[in-house]
């Protein structure tokens, strides 16, 4: 009963804090991101026309966000979120086609087309949520789609701190109030709340993704039984692949994961056992595989034409350890600026450390791996911060971790000596989200973000996010005359 409640308000929450921001004037930012834009895109296109080309509405699309060299559109310059497949067909080979290949082949090899330049499991997720206005002849403008998107971002948030209840209530922790109380702190006190449940970014599906992983091997993890739960490992392996699909760097923690299932297999049960786990894993994850095959055969003709391919070679360009550091205390996009709360996090993992016992906590020790591999490989990339986004975005894929590295914490005799700072760090958290779903609408990017060549507008405090937007407050007021240089 506890999920269906949580999934309920959370998604209330997440979805009417933005209806009543946009309504009353307060923040009319109704697409967070340029990112997100393609995956608002993909429902209509496949229930209106069956592709996941978006050609019909490439116009309407570069009107409204063109692309920052060719805002007048004379140069046929393509938006970075998108990718232009070029015809693979010589034109005189495509006149002598003629009736003999089917129309949808004879479209594809010689027509161009533009498609999602990031991955596209959350548009398909939105398709859930479009499907019945689409169907009822819902007119295409950017204010529908923004109001569908928010919603079905709004819905795997929710269902995502459903799960996370789950794991908690039903195996970490075991009582429904600490439960509760840690499940807010995953929904609320984190960017999940000001950013992810706002919009169609491929975080949200990672995050569920792992945790239905994760909530699927809990008879491995916490129950030992004495024969593995064969439909539940192929899901397993199933939702770790869509997780991949859903996003890359998902594929890190779906390593760690499977490298200590099979450790946990090899301590508890026989070998057939790990011979049926890692034939029903690897199947669920050739799924998934197979399916990301098709696709792009399908519609990108190329593996090149997949928006981060090219990146993986020309991307690594962010010092060390600036980024590592960046994303847990910088002013602007650190982990502990923005959730102090997971300051507890870190003492969890300590709690885990000291107590030695690594076969029972061999789920946080998974986690705090992690956290550590994620923060250390994502600081390299030098979009470190997350772009024009508020808050730690590029660490959002591993709030599950952070969140289950509160369990030792809060099973811990420290919990009730510190639970005062424990409930003050979280009022903290929460107040900043609320921050973010009031004031982001780009302007402190637009004031100060100088790209990643020049990062020292990261490290400001006296200019970070969180400083300019109670600058904003006192213009607001009257107190103050402006909150930038540039701003009016």
């Amino acid at each position: 009963m506890n999920f269906i409640k949580i999934f309920v308000f959370s998604f209330i929450f997440y979805f009417f804090s933005w209806v009543l921001v946009d309504t009353l004037g307060i923040n009319k930012l109704a697409v967070q991101s340029e990112d997100t834009i393609p995956a608002m895109f993909i429902p209509v296109t496949i229930l209106k026309e069956g592709t996941i080309y978006t050609d019909t509405y490439y116009n309407m699309i570069i009107q409204r966000y063109p692309h920052p060299d060719d805002k007048d559109y004379k140069l046929g310059l393509t938006p970075f979120y998108l990718k232009k497949i070029n015809p693979t067909a010589d034109p005189a080979v495509c006149v002598e086609f003629g009736s003999q290949v089917k129309s949808s082949d004879f479209d594809r090899l010689c027509n161009t087309h533009y498609i999602s330049a990031f991955p596209i499991i959350s548009g398909l997720i939105a398709i859930l949520v479009y499907i019945l206005p689409v169907g009822l002849g819902m007119v295409i403008t950017f204010e529908n789609l923004a109001f569908l998107s928010h919603m079905a971002a709004a819905l795997v948030m929710a269902m995502s701190g459903g799960v996370m209840y789950l794991l908690l209530n039903n195996y970490l922790i075991k009582n429904s109030r600490k439960s509760l109380l840690v499940t807010f702190i995953y929904l609320f006190s984190s960017v999940n709340f000001a950013l992810i449940s706002q919009a169609l970014w491929q975080h949200g599906p990672v995050q569920l993704f792992l945790l239905l992983a994760i909530y699927m091997f809990a008879g491995i993890i916490f129950e030992k039984q004495e024969k593995l739960d064969l439909k539940k490992t192929f899901l397993g392996g199933l939702f770790m692949g869509i997780s991949v699909l859903s996003r890359p760097t998902a594929g890190l923690p779906v390593i760690v994961l499977s490298v200590f299932l099979v450790y946990l297999i090899l301590k508890s049960y026989s070998k057939k056992s790990l011979l049926q786990f890692l034939l029903l894993v690897v199947a669920g994850l050739t799924l998934c595989f197979l399916f990301f095959v098709w696709y792009n055969k399908t519609y990108y003709i190329s593996i090149e034409n997949q928006g981060y391919f090219n990146q993986l070679g020309r991307s690594w360009l962010s010092k060390f350890p600036e980024g590592f550091l960046g994303m847990w205390i910088s002013p602007s996009k650190g982990i502990l600026t923005y959730s102090p709360v997971f300051l507890f996090s870190l003492l969890g993992a300590f709690i885990v450390f000291k107590r030695k016992n690594y076969k029972e906590d061999s789920l946080y020790i998974a986690s705090i791996i992690i956290i550590l591999l994620h923060t250390l490989i994502v600081g390299r990339w030098k979009h470190w911060y997350g772009g024009w986004s508020f808050g730690y975005r590029m660490s959002s894929d591993i709030l599950p971790f952070l969140t289950l590295l509160l369990v030792p914490y809060i099973k811990s005799d420290f919990f009730n000596k510190t639970k005062n700072i424990f409930v003050v760090l979280i009022s903290i958290s929460v107040l900043v989200q609320i921050m973010g779903i009031v004031f982001f609408d780009g302007v402190w990017h637009a004031a100060y973000d100088k790209g990643f060549d020049e990062t020292s507008w990261l490290w400001s405090i006296k200019d970070s996010e969180m400083v300019f937007n109670i600058r904003r407050i006192l213009v607001k007021v009257g107190l103050l005359e402006k909150a930038c240089d540039i701003c009016l």
